[in-house]
């Protein structure tokens, strides 16, 4: 089974983290940790071939669907692997200052019209809408996809076999809502600092906040 959760874990349990705590300290499944076996977007393979071995159960968290993310989202030939996987997806869309009315900058304008003041010209900032940005645009909802440079959090996992309702809830708060992981003494390793948490750093001119990997 795959599960799709919205975000990076911020009850701050990295991926190794959310392992340790699903499978050992609140045993609420088993992971799929088989090498053989990889999860794709077109199912369940033998890993490095095209053999199917069986069809692709998925859930996804609503939360996703509120943000415009459902599995069109995930592109032809998307490998979601085994395990745990905390993933961020970095988009920036390329903008340009046209004069106004045309999508000509300055210099394309002078080139095609010949010598025009200034002070007779207005300007704005277009999104540039190449083929890279409208195939990543589509992927979204309709009218959900941010128009400024972000990330895309996600967290996933894969597990042998179905989990029941209240640990698939768990999991879910634990990702999404930040709850916090029961026995908490477990997860510091004084001889092992981050082991199973994301540490906090210090960033310049700002607070300190999870970093995850």
């Amino acid at each position: 089974m795959l599960y799709i959760f919205a975000g990076f874990p911020k009850s701050r349990l990295h991926a190794g983290g959310l392992q340790y705590c699903i499978e050992t300290v609140e045993e609420l499944g088993e992971l799929e940790h088989d090498p053989a076996v990889q999860y794709r977007k077109e199912g369940v393979f033998a890993a490095g071939t095209d053999e199917e071995l069986y069809p692709m159960e998925v859930v996804m968290s609503s939360t996703l669907e509120r943000d415009g993310i459902t599995w069109d989202w995930f592109t032809k030939g998307w490998e979601f692997g085994n395990g745990v996987v905390v993933h961020g997806t970095h988009a920036s869309p390329l903008y340009k200052t046209v004069v106004s009315g045309t999508e000509l900058d300055l210099n394309e304008f002078i080139a095609i019209n010949g010598t025009s003041k200034i002070s007779d010209l207005e300007f704005e900032r277009i999104h540039i809408k190449n083929r890279g940005w409208l195939e990543y645009e589509d992927r979204w909802l309709p009218g959900t996809c941010p128009q400024e440079k972000h990330v895309v959090k996600i967290t996933w996992i894969v597990t042998t076999h179905k989990l029941p309702d209240f640990a698939y809830a768990r999991i879910r708060s634990l990702i999404e809502d930040g709850a916090t992981p029961k026995q908490e003494e477990l997860y510091a390793c004084s001889d092992e600092p981050g082991r199973y948490l994301s540490t906090l750093r210090k960033l310049e001119g700002s607070y300190a906040v999870p970093q995850h990997s």
